[in-house]
């Protein structure tokens, strides 16, 4: 894809922080993110207490299990509100702070880094994609291991859905969807009693090939590739996701 140079506004440092972000997504599959979180615990075969770092954490479901399973946690989001709900579930060996994950944590401290659940493509910007990449790498102890799972862009934009309304705890959200310079575009319209308010998704629809660039530049070597949370084999044209496993 042909990656953009120059820097948009930070949608997401506004939708995130809504109330109605985490109303509208307030009903994610946390049997599914328990299911693939053991799926990779068993693939991972890690020592007890491993060292992880959950990169846009959110709200901390995904965070959550891996301390369950037995990992030393840290979970870190630009959202503060986020951060905020998941502070209610920290424990010894689980912690969230709020930082944004173009930066460098901590240097070389983390057995693994993971990024779940399409968190990534915000920046429209392959500089901060690239910076991104190399903060996790420089996060990582030497033969660290990365994951992340981002969406098959290839079967989203094949499937999208151009238009839809949803209704809950009485506000109206009317979402449209649209696809624009390589890049997918959610516009979510809010409608509260007499309040309306607009809000706006935009995540670039990056491939394969983009994320080997930018592992490769950061010293990141590609290992496996899944297309689904069963860690089934990956197919551009019919799997529901890109699941990447690197090792620095």
């Amino acid at each position: 894809m042909a990656h953009k140079t120059s820097r948009l506004e930070d949608w997401f440092t506004t939708w995130f922080n809504s109330p109605y972000y985490h109303l509208l997504y307030k009903n994610r599959d946390l049997a599914e993110a328990e299911k693939f979180v053991n799926k990779l615990t068993e693939y991972l075969d890690l020592p007890q207490g491993s060292r992880l770092l959950d990169l846009a954490c959110g709200a901390g479901r995904h965070a959550i299990q891996f301390r369950n399973n037995g990992f030393d946690v840290i979970g870190i989001d630009l959202s503060e509100d986020s951060i905020a709900e998941a502070q209610n579930h920290q424990r010894d060996g689980l912690e969230f702070f709020v930082h944004d994950m173009r930066s460098l944590y901590w240097d070389s401290y983390f057995d693994v880094v993971v990024n779940l659940f399409t968190s990534f493509g915000y920046f429209h910007n392959s500089e901060d994609d690239q910076s991104t990449i190399q903060s996790i790498a420089d996060s990582l102890k030497p033969d660290g291991v990365f994951v992340l799972d981002f969406m098959n862009a290839t079967k989203v934009i094949d499937n999208l859905v151009a238009y839809e309304e949803k209704t809950d705890e009485g506000v109206r959200f009317e979402i449209s969807r649209s696809v624009v310079d390589d890049t997918i575009i959610k516009r979510i319209r809010v409608v509260d009693g007499e309040v309306e308010l607009e809000f706006e998704e935009r995540v670039d629809a990056l491939k394969l090939s983009d994320f080997s660039g930018y592992f490769e530049s950061a010293g990141l070597e590609l290992l496996e590739t899944f297309g689904d949370y069963d860690l089934n084999p990956f197919d551009e044209g019919t799997s529901d996701r890109l699941i990447l496993i690197a090792r620095k």
